[in-house]
């Protein structure tokens, strides 16, 4: 596996973390809340919090004090995680009103259209790793950041920078400094981590 892919690697779980947080906060306050893009896995969603508070007409809930989110092999904290969300019309609906007239209240489904992660932000995915100080997920934009002191690691392999985006339509993984840093990178030979093409026999 090539260290572009290694990063890219970690950048994905990062993104996917955030998005199944997405979705388990929309179903918590709607069971009939669909899944957003990227979060296919039918593995359960956990997420544990010291406290919970939901705010109804803002559509937001702020979850608070040791945030862990935990989802099959994948796990994210953080300090806090705030998330903000809007009903979602029918598919094909043109009058989206109309319907809510008469369906009632509960006729749509809520979706998440914005998340944010308060740090510091880990994300830990099998050997993957991505740190922050603070993370974002957008649904009008599809992207995911991590901002400030961001580290991504797979198997000894280190890439450090200032902010990582992830843009989920195109999978592409940027990972960008301040104007006066550099992006760095260490990675070691034959350790290509899970997954990875080194055939040489190298030790992991």
């Amino acid at each position: 596996m090539t260290a572009a892919r290694r990063s890219v690697a970690v950048a994905v779980a990062l993104a996917l973390a955030f998005v199944a947080v997405a979705s388990a906060a929309a179903a918590t306050k709607d069971s009939g809340a669909s899944l957003l893009p990227g979060a296919g896995s039918k593995q359960p969603v956990s997420i544990e919090a010291d406290k919970l508070v939901y705010f109804d007409k803002e559509q937001k809930a702020v979850y608070t004090g040791n945030v862990v989110v935990i989802q099959g092999d994948s796990k994210m904290t953080c300090s806090g995680l705030t998330i903000y969300m809007e009903k979602a019309a029918a598919p094909g609906d043109a009058a989206p009103a109309a319907n809510a007239a008469q369906n009632g209240a509960g006729g749509s489904s809520s979706h998440v259209k914005h998340l944010d992660a308060a740090g510091p932000v880990t994300v830990i995915s099998k050997t993957q790793v991505a740190t922050g100080d603070h993370g974002s997920y957008d649904k009008a934009q599809n992207k995911v950041w991590l901002i400030g002191n961001v580290t991504l690691s797979d198997s000894g392999n280190v890439t450090k920078g200032d902010k990582l985006t992830y843009d989920l339509a195109t999978g592409e993984a940027t990972v960008d400094t301040g104007a006066a840093g550099r992006v760095k990178g260490l990675f070691i030979p034959g350790s290509s981590g899970p997954g990875g093409d080194d055939k040489t026999g190298a030790p992991k």
